[in-house]
Formats: structure tokens, sequence, C-alpha cells
């Protein structure tokens, strides 16, 4: 219990305020929620195929490549040539995607950067070391349920 509330809870609520937060901020961009998220994975991890960003969403070969065509078609996105596969092309942010998408959720960031500031390091580390346990256990969650 923290405050009086269950940690799962608060960390349930959180979940849906990050769902919901992104369904506008994808709204006010012109943007569907899954090709925010696209562009979420690609801004965490880098360029990465076609396949790996369909893994990451859990969409289809043909459902992830027509999100690409569209954010490219809206130069959120390009593809380019593979470096280890020349048979393949990977997906990257443009940097036009990248400015705009940082427009839209850097009033957000600096707000978490102010909450975080407000912590000691101590702090820090254990708030740290559980959101990275707690991601880490969604992620395998997630893969778990994609293989399914």
């Amino acid at each position: 219990m923290v405050g009086g509330e269950n940690l799962g809870d608060l960390v349930r609520e959180h979940s849906s305020a990050v769902m919901r937060y992104a369904a506008a901020t994808a709204k006010r961009m012109g943007l569907e929620a899954s090709e925010l998220a696209a562009l979420e994975h690609l801004q965490a991890a880098g360029p990465m195929t076609l396949g790996r960003l369909g893994e990451r969403l859990s969409m289809s070969p043909g459902a992830v490549t027509a999100l690409v065509d569209r954010l490219e078609r809206k130069g959120y996105v390009e593809r380019v040539p593979n470096p280890k596969d020349r048979r393949s092309a990977l997906v990257r942010e443009t940097q036009a995607g990248l400015e705009e998408s940082l427009a839209h959720l850097w009033p957000y960031i600096a707000e978490m950067r102010e909450i975080e500031g407000r912590f000691s390091e101590e702090e820090q580390a254990i708030v740290a070391r559980f959101l990275s346990a707690a991601t880490e256990a969604t992620h395998r969650h997630a893969e778990a349920d994609r293989r399914l």
C-alpha cells in the first residue's frame, strides 16, 4: 500500500492515463494511435525493419506496411537501405517527424522531468528499479501474447 492505495492499482491508473494521453496526442497530430506508437518505438529503438516494427506493435506484415506507407506520405518516416541486409529496408523517423513529435510531446516530457526532480537520488533509484522491472514484465507479457 502506498498512501492508502495499492501500488498495482496506481500502475494500472497510470497506464490508462498514458494510453489516454497517447490517443489525445495522436489526434492532435492527425495520426492514429498505432501511428504514434510506431513513432515512439522508432524514437526509442532507432531504425528497424518492417518486420521488427510489426512485432513491437503486434501487427501483421500487411498492416504494418500500410501504417508505414501512411507515415511516409505524411513525412514522418522514410525507408532506407538496410546496411546489414541489402534485400530489406529499415524504417526510420525523419528529422521533420521527430521535430513534429517533440513539439507535441515536449510539454509532457518537461513536466515529467520536473516531477522527477522532486525526488531524491535514492527515491529516483527505487522508482527506476520498479519501473524497469514493470516495463520488462510488460514487454514479456506482450511478447507472449503476440505468439498466441
